[in-house]
């Protein structure tokens, strides 16, 4: 009887970019290529051709703010259109009586993204596909690195998963979506994975 102890989530979110990696097909050469990540940045690079991307993971506030002419209160306005943040001042209407007037675009950085959601089968950082990828009966099937797929083929084919003592934290398995969990579709799922894993 095969037994797995079933791991922690975050060790198979895309926050493992800080750590292991999340391999992906390259934009320019679809080869293989590694998405990393630490506190600022995201990096992408190609095992291929050596292609290589940077991406900044703060999250910017951009907006104007200003002390109206025509009522004499102080306002703040977001700018979210993407097109308008580079510019350095802008007209905008104030929200109370509604005079346009020009002010300066402020660019102040709230926060880190701490993105940990793949979505169809793209990394969050770049949103490159992922290399592991297939599907089952149209539904995506991923792994984010080989460890990971190993991880994911263990599990599956194992005949007692047991989780983790005196971890209230969320297992891997609490996120696999159920049509993998479900009995009937684990050997087909696992042959897939397997065929990923030779590929």
């Amino acid at each position: 009887m095969s037994r797995i102890i079933d791991e922690p989530y975050f060790t198979y979110s895309a926050y493992s970019a800080l750590t292991a990696g999340i391999q992906v097909k390259c934009p320019k050469c679809h080869g293989a290529g590694m998405v990393t990540a630490d506190e600022d940045n995201a990096y992408f690079r190609c095992l291929s051709c050596g292609h290589q991307e940077t991406r900044d993971r703060t999250i910017y506030r951009y907006d104007v703010h200003n002390q109206c002419k025509n009522c004499g209160r102080y306002y703040r306005v977001d700018i979210e259109d993407k097109t308008k943040q580079h510019f350095s001042v802008l007209h905008v209407a104030c929200p109370y009586c509604g005079t346009t007037m020009s002010g300066e675009v402020h660019k102040t950085a709230e926060a880190f993204s701490y993105i940990a959601d793949i979505q169809n089968g793209r990394e969050p950082y770049f949103g490159l596909e992922l290399w592991f990828l297939t599907s089952f009966q149209g539904k995506p099937v991923w792994a984010l690195n080989r460890e990971h797929l190993a991880y994911l083929i263990d599990y599956l084919s194992a005949d007692l998963r047991e989780k983790p003592l005196g971890s209230p934290k969320k297992t891997q398995a609490d996120h696999l979506p159920s049509f993998m969990k479900t009995a009937k579709n684990r050997e087909r799922i696992v042959k897939l994975l397997k065929r990923l894993q030779e590929g």
